[in-house]
């Protein structure tokens, strides 16, 4: 019964872990929200371009950043084809 009872023990201290530990990676940026500017220009020399965002809420005491930066990859341009025309007024 005894050794029941230290499994049993056992068992819920490790899901309060796991628990504890799937909350902390489902809170990132969850509790800073941020309203953020247009995307800026392409830099050539790093291939990026970039955003702000300035804090607009806080939930759960959370400790945010007053501002942030986010970048991501430039996207390469790609030429719209000409359309043709097909059948009558065809030149």
């Amino acid at each position: 019964m005894q050794h029941r009872s230290f499994l049993l023990l056992s068992l819920l201290a490790l899901l309060a872990l796991t628990s504890a530990v799937a909350k902390k990676k489902d809170k990132f940026g969850a509790d800073c929200k941020y309203k953020f500017e247009s995307w800026g220009a392409c830099d050539g020399g790093t291939g990026t371009k970039f955003r702000q965002g300035t804090l607009k809420k806080v939930r759960y005491n959370a400790q945010c950043q007053e501002t942030i930066r986010v970048t991501k990859p430039c996207t390469p341009k790609t030429k719209a084809k000409a359309k043709t025309k097909k059948g009558k007024g065809k030149d």
